[in-house]
């Protein structure tokens, strides 16, 4: 029986929301693991790097993969892959083999994710794709939500164990969503398969690259999100030294940003067009820094509250913008490239961000690391507005022949 097609990507969206949970369940489950083995800050950090790498590394190098294979066949495969992998987390409790499991799951995502992204307007059709990725995004912040605070009661009521197992469970429920799940079959021309890999893999990141409004958004918002990954660090400096705010006030603060991501995922993003999603990017940025800096300046717990609630909208505006200038202005062919490479990107940038959150807490506090976070993420916003708001020339997919999407 034929799905209709609001129908199956309300099912698409429920499961990525219910893997998301699971992610973050996972996390926070592995994360008092460790802590309760006396395991160093370092060991700990490793578990964030481990399953972020893949998407760095193996994005890239994987995402032609994701332009030749069916979306729908490839996320079946990887995510009950992935159950076998986060059911393995559940098993084995040495840390090195938990780490290297993670790397397993993390380069799982880096396929998924961006097959998930092609997925899209297949449901929805080219017109509506911009509601499509909207709806995903509110699905995974839901699940961003949700997660940690089950994972707090399940490893408190049982252990890590059961949170865990409850990650590989959500693993399973997606494979079997999408194994069961009619999708439209690919439109137009099927990839070309006839040339190297290594061109293949150049070819998605040419795409972006050669297109300069693409090239822009994403170098931009990857400058901003150096400075803004601060936060993540610095947060908690803030939070207890300038607010002198309890633990439960620091989970209301965490929550206000994902909050803020979820109710301009739901409200605000899909009623954008993609006409203004350049705009958009360069108003959610200056949005994002003047945020920071002003809780910094003012630290006052209500408008910490407030300033976290935009700081969630912009980050929610900024990741929607480049999914739907990425889907607007590349050729379907090499769309799973570009997806990949743009998101190896980001991460790339929120890796050495988390890095740099350290040190910038540790020389200027909380309060002059978030003012840091505030300015660089402005300055590197206005540096790039003025060829953001012009109007942007010809994309790829307007002046690219198919037979030119890999290069002989």
């Amino acid at each position: 029986m034929l799905f209709p097609r609001n129908v199956a990507l309300w099912v698409v969206a429920a499961s990525y929301g219910l893997s998301s949970m699971g992610d973050q369940m996972a996390m926070v489950s592995l994360t008092l693991r460790f802590h309760d083995q006396g395991r160093s800050g370092a060991m700990i950090a490793a578990l964030v790097v481990a399953g972020v790498i893949p998407l760095v590394v193996v994005g890239p190098l994987a995402g032609p993969l994701v332009d030749r294979v069916d979306g729908r066949r490839l996320i079946v495969v990887v995510t009950a892959l992935q159950a076998l992998a986060a059911a393995g987390t559940a098993v084995f409790e040495d840390a090195g083999t938990t780490i290297g499991l993670l790397v397993l799951l993390g380069a799982g995502t880096a396929l998924a994710s961006p097959a998930l992204q092609l997925l899209v307007p297949r449901l929805t059709g080219d017109g509506s794709a911009t509601g499509g990725y909207a709806r995903l995004e509110t699905f995974r912040t839901g699940g961003n939500v949700a997660g940690p605070a089950l994972a707090g009661l399940l490893v408190a009521a049982t252990d890590a164990r059961v949170a865990l197992l409850v990650d590989a469970a959500t693993f399973v429920v997606m494979a079997a969503a999408f194994l069961f799940l009619p999708v439209p079959g690919r439109r137009g021309p099927s990839v070309r398969t006839d040339t190297g890999w290594a061109a293949q893999v150049r070819r998605g990141v040419g795409v972006l690259a050669g297109d300069r409004l693409l090239r822009t958004a994403i170098g931009a918002l990857a400058g901003a999100i150096v400075f803004t990954a601060v936060l993540g660090v610095a947060r908690v400096f803030f939070v207890r030294d300038e607010l002198h705010a309890s633990d439960t006030g620091y989970g209301w603060l965490v929550t206000a940003h994902t909050v803020g991501m979820l109710l301009s995922s739901l409200l605000l993003a899909p009623r954008i067009p993609l006409s203004r999603q350049p705009r958009v990017l360069v108003g959610a940025g200056i949005l994002m820094g003047a945020a920071l800096v002003g809780t910094a300046r003012v630290p006052v717990f209500a408008v910490a509250l407030i300033a976290f609630v935009l700081t969630g909208v912009a980050n929610s505006l900024q990741g929607l913008a480049i999914r739907n200038l990425i889907h607007d202005r590349v050729p379907p062919e090499v769309r799973g490239r570009a997806f990949a490479t743009s998101g190896a990107v980001l991460n790339g940038a929120h890796l050495a961000g988390t890095a740099l959150g350290g040190p910038a807490a540790g020389l200027l506090g909380g309060d002059g690391a978030l003012q840091l976070a505030g300015a660089g993420t402005l300055l590197a916003t206005l540096a790039a507005a003025p060829a953001l708001v012009k109007r942007p020339g010809p994309s790829v997919a307007a002046t690219s022949p198919v037979a030119a999407t890999d290069e002989r």
